[in-house]
């Protein structure tokens, strides 16, 4: 749908099945005990594809060959968090908040703090190829047109071909770089996988940070663009506000797995070649589980309601889950921490809707020239 959103706001669960045609051979899961046995599979009955490595031909997540890639990739990451100074960190924000409109911003915000150390020496022409493609993916997250998926095309390939350019010339020498050379061999394969990485680093992660400062300003779901917004005082752990950032607005809102074997699922015959979309929008806002479901409440982590692991999968759920989840977690907390120690400014709404497009982006905002 072009505008899924207030469908699922709208969505009664007491009387919709939980497996719904929206489409000819697509269909919508929101069920949680369903969706958890369908994120389980990663061949049949159905095929799952892992996001930082579904580029790479005949990769199954979970498999012997990509259990030590992202054991690697989580190393890395763990390592890389751990070395960045506060201070850093602080400076970027302050970069990020006078650059362009978030959350775009935030995609250079952790290109600039995470590329040098994952992807050391990396040269200038590259830096501005990846750079590029980042900001036409954030671009084409709204404007859906054939120029831009265009350009767009273009600047993906030019950054895996410096990535390719940038790994062959160290010949996977370091971290995380040599278990993916040695996984799949190809160099081909290899800019891929860091390209994905990188992309997923640099914009599904980024998205959790805005989608944090947008909703401790207040905002809520109707807010024209124009309106402005003040950030509040700090009160809930950082923690606490990922949590239910992630839990109210999932950046892998949803989840696509393709049928492989012909099985029945919660009362619907599927056929192979015909694809369930699993909706962790619909799961994490299940009134039986969460109370005031539609709000932002991070304080409900202080005492989280019975069942909710069930129904959180902000991650997904199985060999194909987010190989980074406790880095995305944990670096948001921690950038968190020091944006609470900056100065409040004022924040104008650019747009008025997220962009439930392939991962769920906050509406647009800027912050004013002035402090509060």
């Amino acid at each position: 749908m072009a505008d899924p959103l207030r469908p699922l706001l709208a969505w009664d669960r007491a009387n919709t099945p939980p497996v719904v045609l929206f489409e000819p051979g697509r269909y919508l899961v929101s069920d949680a005990e369903i969706a958890r046995t369908v994120l389980a599979s990663t061949t049949e009955p159905f095929e799952a594809r892992a996001a930082t490595l579904g580029a790479v031909a005949d990769w199954i997540p979970g498999s012997e060959k990509s259990r030590p890639v992202n054991a690697a990739i989580a190393r890395e990451l763990d390592t890389v968090l751990r070395s960045l100074p506060q201070e850093r960190i602080t400076e970027e924000l302050r970069v990020a908040m006078d650059g362009e409109a978030w959350p775009s911003a935030v995609s250079d915000l952790y290109l600039r703090l995470f590329g040098d150390r994952l992807l050391p020496d990396l040269s200038p022409s590259a830096r501005k190829a990846l750079h590029r493609a980042l900001s036409l993916s954030n671009r084409r997250d709204r404007d859906r047109s054939a120029t831009v998926a265009f350009r767009r095309r273009i600047a993906h390939s030019r950054a895996e071909a410096a990535l390719h350019r940038w790994a062959s010339a160290r010949d996977g020498d370091t971290g995380f770089q040599k278990a993916v050379h040695d996984a799949v061999g190809s160099m081909d394969d290899v800019a891929l996988v860091l390209h994905g990485l990188i992309g997923a680093l640099c914009r599904a992660t980024a998205m959790v940070l805005a989608w944090c400062v947008l909703l401790d300003s207040g905002w809520r779901v109707g807010m024209p663009a124009g309106a402005t917004l003040t950030r509040g005082e700090p009160g809930d752990p950082v923690e606490n506000r990922v949590r239910e950032a992630l839990r109210l607005w999932p950046t892998a809102w949803l989840m696509s797995r393709k049928v492989t074997t012909p099985i029945d699922v919660g009362g619907v015959a599927l056929s192979p070649g015909e694809r369930l979309f699993l909706c962790s929008f619909l799961l994490h806002r299940d009134p039986q589980v969460w109370n005031d479901a539609d709000e932002y409440l991070p304080k409900r982590w202080e005492n989280p309601p019975q069942g909710y692991k069930s129904v959180y999968l902000p991650y997904g759920f199985g060999a194909a889950a987010c190989v980074g989840s406790r880095f995305v977690n944990q670096a948001t907390a921690k950038i968190l921490e020091c944006w609470d120690e900056l100065p409040a400014r004022k924040i104008e709404l650019l747009k008025e809707n997220p962009v439930m497009g392939p991962i769920l982006a906050p509406p647009e905002f800027r912050f004013a020239g002035s402090q509060v």
